[in-house]
């Protein structure tokens, strides 16, 4: 199948902040990642033939990676334009699934031999995030991995904003500390005064993307492995690891492997 296909209504209002960007993520000389060496980390393992499912169209070069070692990818994600328009980057190389894994009704079962994510749990709140967790396991058969990149406390870019909030007297506005959420809708009307630029995508367009992506959770040390633990079905047993990721800073490797 060459183009995205799917017959759930995407309802997560998270899905507008990507289609608004598009292929301006990684078109507008701003490189999102991974990095070659996160790529292999990945994908460590993977042989030809085995069914990677790649959360995430974004992550361009993870998927040309995958296609590299052979493996059959499927991409998932929830913006129909950012499935499209990398349908057209890598044509008749991949399936293209449209699918919320934060829902309950995400199409997986235990079939792949891998599945992969990059930083796709920083943009979840909570629930979302735990949501997802149940999904992305549950596709995986036993013996097999999920291996999801997550950044671990705030972004350099979170403190950026933050600073520049709490200077204005306004930090309750996009930093939740009890739930350790930010929320930068609150800071649209000041945020180009601060956020970093990526690449040369207009500040314009930037600053709508981040508004739209709306509340998102910041992981703290250990939590996955408890969300974890609440999502995975009786029975059913993984080994967990957080390998750092190469070259990424705080970036870490949350890795279950499925044994039963």
């Amino acid at each position: 199948m060459t183009g995205p296909t799917g017959d759930r209504k995407i309802t997560n209002a998270k899905a507008a902040a990507w289609d608004g960007l598009g292929s301006a993520y990684w078109n507008r000389a701003y490189d999102g990642g991974p990095s070659p060496a996160a790529c292999a980390q990945y994908l460590d393992g993977t042989a030809r033939g085995q069914r990677v499912l790649l959360v995430g169209a974004s992550t361009v070069s993870l998927a040309r990676a995958a296609l590299d070692v052979g493996a059959e990818l499927v991409v998932a994600d929830f913006s129909a334009v950012m499935l499209a328009e990398l349908a057209v980057v890598l044509p008749g190389g991949a399936e293209f699934a449209l699918v919320d894994v934060t829902r309950a009704d995400a199409p997986f079962d235990a079939t792949f031999d891998l599945v992969v994510a990059d930083r796709l749990l920083n943009r979840f709140v909570l629930a979302e995030l735990r949501a997802a967790l149940r999904t992305l396991t549950a596709a995986v058969r036993p013996g097999g991995l999920t291996r999801l990149s997550y950044r671990s406390g705030l972004y350099e870019r979170d403190r950026v904003v933050l600073a520049e909030a709490a200077r204005r007297g306004v930090l309750t506005t996009v930093f939740d500390e009890a739930e350790f959420d930010v929320d930068y809708s609150a800071a649209a009307p000041w945020l180009a005064a601060v956020l970093p630029r990526h690449g040369d995508i207009p500040m314009a367009a930037l600053i709508d993307f981040y508004v739209a992506r709306g509340r998102e959770h910041r992981i703290r040390p250990g939590e996955l492995d408890e969300l974890a633990a609440q999502v995975v079905p009786p029975g059913v047993h993984y080994e967990t690891a957080h390998p750092p990721v190469p070259g990424q800073g705080d970036d870490f490797l949350f890795e279950l492997r499925r044994l039963t």
